[in-house]
């Protein structure tokens, strides 16, 4: 019995429509009739096939890893896949090694230099003080042997000077400073995204909480062809058609305002970048094509 004839065998057990299965797998109806058919060509890349059937086998009770194992010579190798580019995000993860090594290196020339610029300055210190009292001391001893007489207008003017005009209520002393406005501005917070849950399985699913986030969008950039499929919320409306994606078609922009879900699948997930503004969201498995991500933005 081929794979397909095996798997609609065990739906038809279940008492389980292709409308029903959809639901739970979130597989388009057509792949599945023809995940039944044996039709993988009609499947969207060769690459997806294996995920979409251990879906559809756990769907319907099998043991998904004994299916691909009985049934392997059905179905198309990894090496028809497409050669996956080396990623971006190891790409940034490696500059932004090196940049922190260079930091790391000119950092005790830099202390060593302002611990010899701070030296200078307290000797400077010291040097003006001393002179300072030097000086001081010998204008005192010249002053001590002179008379030093105030001249009788002088006087005279002290005791005319008027006494000044009482302010009236409610002014400002001139002289009085000002308190300084707090032209400061509350920071905004910044953008954190946590990994709540780490799938497994052939078709991993992970979670992140999303906190700071200024609004609902993200953007989708893609190094290779890969299927996508995007829901706001998790099994709700497509935010794009679910199909094969090129690099031309990238990147990406998602808006889904009023939700607090994203939901994304891809075929490709080594060339699949996810950015909510200029932040990296990694798919955590570097050795799986086929990968899911739901994105939880917390209030």
């Amino acid at each position: 019995m081929e794979i397909g004839a095996r798997l609609k065998e065990a739906r038809e057990e279940k008492s389980l429509s292709l409308e029903a299965l959809q639901d739970t797998t979130k597989i388009q109806k057509r792949y599945l009739k023809a995940i039944e058919d044996n039709q993988f060509e009609v499947l969207p890349g060769k690459f997806y096939t294996r995920a979409f059937i251990r879906e559809y086998a756990s769907a319907v009770g099998l043991d998904p890893e004994m299916i691909m194992e009985e049934h392997k010579n059905e179905l198309p190798t990894f090496d028809e896949e497409p050669t996956i580019q080396y990623s971006r995000v190891q790409k940034a993860r490696n500059e932004a090694t090196q940049k922190s090594s260079r930091s790391f290196k000119f950092l005790p020339t830099f202390l060593t230099v302002a611990l010899i610029v701070a030296v200078a300055f307290v000797v400077w210190i010291v040097i003006q003080s001393v002179g300072g009292t030097s000086d001081d001391t010998a204008e005192d001893g010249q002053g001590s042997d002179n008379e030093i007489s105030v001249p009788a207008d002088s006087e005279q003017e002290d005791e005319e000077t008027p006494e000044e005009e009482p302010q009236e209520e409610g002014e400002t002393p001139q002289d009085e400073e000002q308190p300084a406005e707090d032209d400061s501005e509350a920071e905004e917070p910044a953008l954190n995204a946590e990994l709540t849950q780490e799938g497994t399985g052939g078709f991993p699913e992970h979670v992140y909480s999303i906190s700071g986030a200024e609004d609902r969008s993200v953007t989708i950039e893609l190094e290779g062809t890969a299927y996508l499929e995007v829901q706001s919320p998790k099994g709700g409306e497509n935010l794009i058609t679910p199909k094969e994606y090129t690099t031309g078609e990238s990147p990406l922009s998602l808006e889904f305002d009023g939700q607090n879900e994203l939901y994304i699948k891809t075929g490709n997930a080594p060339g699949t970048v996810v950015k909510i503004g200029d932040e990296v969201i990694e798919f955590p498995d570097p050795e799986k094509s086929t990968q899911k991500m739901l994105l939880q933005y917390q209030e």
